[in-house]
């Protein structure tokens, strides 16, 4: 199943992308982590194949600048997720490739 996420980020203090605004702007490619709380905004039913499609919305979220111990423990995190979820192994979230 397929998830849509809102493009709306909350408006006030439960909004901590700030943190890594700087951080973003000096070093572009650098990995950084994000942790949000979500909920369902609206869920789309697709007429011709009966898909349901949830849309996400950010209802809080936290930044981690890449190089703290925390964002090293939230990759490991993702890593293993990302392992238990598909099967396969994950690539370092630094080897991401470019989109």
């Amino acid at each position: 199943m397929s998830v849509t996420l809102s493009s709306s980020l909350p408006a006030d203090e439960r909004n901590g992308l700030g943190e890594i605004s700087a951080a973003l702007v000096d070093d572009p490619l650098a990995v950084h982590v994000i942790v949000a709380v979500v909920d369902c905004t609206k869920i789309t039913t697709k007429v011709e194949s009966g898909d349901v499609v949830p849309t996400a919305r950010i209802r809080a979220c936290e930044a981690f600048q890449a190089t703290t111990a925390q964002a090293k423990e939230l990759k490991r995190l993702v890593r293993r997720q990302f392992e238990q979820r598909t099967g396969r192994a994950a690539l370092p979230l630094d080897d991401v490739p470019e989109s």
